[in-house]
């Protein structure tokens, strides 16, 4: 069932001993509904960061009941039975419980209780499962050429034309991105990784397995994966998306093989889409592997890769429909029995992401598709054989696996995202697509290829930015957050971008309240903590063309 971390040539975990102290499995408890709950779609912030609600508010995106937290008096009764609650799931409705025989007998006679996640427990940590034997690295490390900034990422991203998005001023500033792996071992102390802590620009870890903070402690693959985004150490290594903003959380447990470890995922994606999270990188994957496992009934099928029966998958399907880009790894089963990509891979709306060669052909360890519901996967490719990556030594190292081509695909879509935030995630997947090298041919090898962000924008230009007048740009602003607080928020086109502008608040019944003229700038704010609430007007005017957007103040 489970093959997580997917990568292929870098380093070894060794088989240990893994046992835990608590006495009892655990159940992922599903409850019936949200009745009679403290919480409210109408103040989503009671919930979810103000930066999750804008993204959903500026991709049109409804906060719904399925976000709302599960009711806190059904989690205290579960209590009452003398379970133990780890941890609750929004998008599920459930709770994930450690009962014994006959606790979990009392829950099941709760009134609001629904059933049980697999009718099994997602794990059973008593028991002593061995680990997963990595595969020992091959190149351990990389002679960085000293005249190329990039250092040894040059190539990797230079096929993708990142540096050409780099030079126009976006290197992923005011994007987060989080990353849901094993662990970022040293990640507070690798050189290449130095400015993230200097510049705050970590805003959120957990270990979901540990149940703690301390994401650092644990898992060098998820600190390899990290380094092909955010690493900046010039002429040695140069990430995608170097000044984005990160969320870092452990979610896979290298000691265990169980449905757990989807349900971390699960938990992790919650709280990225809570603390405001534009992309989730997840290098992992869930599939079949022949005594792999500890329970054989856990193991899934290639029918279950249709995107939506797997609880990682479900998981992910919420993620990607609360308006975050998910990008996944494909796969490193190209050339085994069980070849095809897996969960959450496996998803509609997932980015998913095959390996390629430097040349941009197929390399032969990448999943192929299609999903089990006939959909084409991988979407895209990105270099997986031979990607350089940074070690926990801090130093250059090789890797090959679609683990490594996933983050540059997340780094990438941050890049373009924040070029283009009037896009929405899917608009933003749909270009990324597009501008492949085989996108006249798209197979389930590589998807529609190896994107180029110069190819992206013309398409761009194409399709998305209205061309000739002022007026027709200025359909691309974006209010949001709606409703406002002390401010109104708008998301100016780059082509308006240093343009004078004439902004003017009205009533509801036309009235000019204030006017100013001010040059706009790509994150412009008006200041409304002076007027009473209710329903207001901002009229902009640029040149001969102008623009009325409606805002309820608070």
């Amino acid at each position: 069932m489970i093959r997580s971390l997917l990568y292929f040539i870098i380093f070894t975990l060794a088989a240990q001993p893994f046992c835990q102290a608590q006495s009892n499995p655990r159940y992922l408890v599903l409850y019936k509904d949200k009745a009679n709950s403290p919480f409210s779609i109408d103040k989503p912030t009671a919930f979810l960061s103000q930066r999750s609600v804008t993204r959903r508010n500026r991709q049109n995106i409804p906060i719904q009941t399925q976000d709302l937290p599960v009711n806190p008096d059904y989690v205290a009764a579960v209590k009452q039975t003398g379970a133990r609650i780890i941890y609750s799931s929004r998008w599920f409705n459930g709770s994930v419980v450690e009962a014994s025989a006959t606790q979990l007998t009392a829950i099941k006679k709760l009134a609001f209780y629904k059933g049980i996640e697999l009718n099994l427990p997602i794990a059973n940590l008593t028991s002593k499962t061995p680990g997963i034997e990595r595969v020992v690295a091959v190149k351990d490390k990389f002679e960085a050429n000293e005249d190329l900034n990039y250092g040894g990422m040059n190539a990797q991203l230079a096929l993708m034309e990142v540096p050409e998005l780099h030079k126009k001023g976006f290197h992923g500033e005011n994007m987060l991105i989080a990353v849901l792996d094993n662990g970022f071992n040293n990640g507070n102390i690798v050189p290449f990784l130095k400015h993230l802590k200097d510049e705050n620009r970590v805003v959120d870890t957990h270990d979901f397995v540990s149940r703690d903070s301390d994401v650092y402690a644990d898992g060098s693959h998820g600190l390899a994966v990290l380094s092909t985004i955010a690493a900046n150490q010039p002429t040695v290594m140069i990430g995608a998306a170097f000044k984005a903003s990160f969320a870092l959380y452990r979610t896979e447990n290298d000691l265990a093989e169980t449905p757990y470890e989807e349900v971390t995922w699960l938990l992790a994606a919650e709280r990225a889409d809570s603390v405001g999270a534009d992309i989730i990188n997840s290098s992992l994957g869930y599939t079949t592997f022949e005594g792999e496992f500890d329970t054989d009934e856990y193991n899934h099928t290639y029918a279950d890769m249709d995107g939506k029966t797997t609880i990682v998958s479900r998981a992910a399907r919420f993620a990607t429909r609360s308006g975050m880009i998910v990008t996944n790894s494909a796969g490193n089963d190209g050339n085994k029995s069980w070849h095809f990509i897996g969960a959450p891979a496996d998803v509609d709306s997932v980015f998913t992401v095959g390996a390629s060669n430097y040349d941009r052909s197929y390399a032969a360890l990448s999943s192929v598709g299609p999903n089990a519901a006939g959909i084409q996967k991988p979407d895209v490719a990105a270099v997986g054989a031979g990607t350089i990556v940074g070690n926990t030594s801090g130093n250059v190292s090789g890797g090959s696996g679609t683990s490594f081509s996933s983050p540059l695909i997340a780094g990438v879509s941050a890049l373009f995202w924040q070029a283009h935030p009037e896009l929405t995630a899917q608009q933003i997947i749909y270009v990324l697509k597009k501008s492949g090298h085989q996108a006249s041919a798209p197979d389930n090898l590589l998807g529609y290829g190896v994107p180029n962000l110069t190819k992206a924008e013309e398409i761009f230009v194409a399709e998305f930015k209205p061309l000739g007048t002022e007026n027709e740009l200025l359909t691309s602003i974006v209010l949001a957050p709606n409703p406002v607080q002390n401010e109104v928020r708008l998301t100016i086109p780059q082509t308006l971008v240093g343009q004078n502008a004439e902004l003017t608040l009205l009533g509801i019944n036309g009235k000019a309240l204030n006017a100013s003229q001010s040059r706009l700038t790509r994150n412009h704010s008006i200041p409304t903590g002076n007027i009473p609430s209710g329903l207001y007007l901002i009229n902009i005017k640029v040149a001969s063309q102008e623009r009325t957007l409606k805002f309820i103040k608070r």
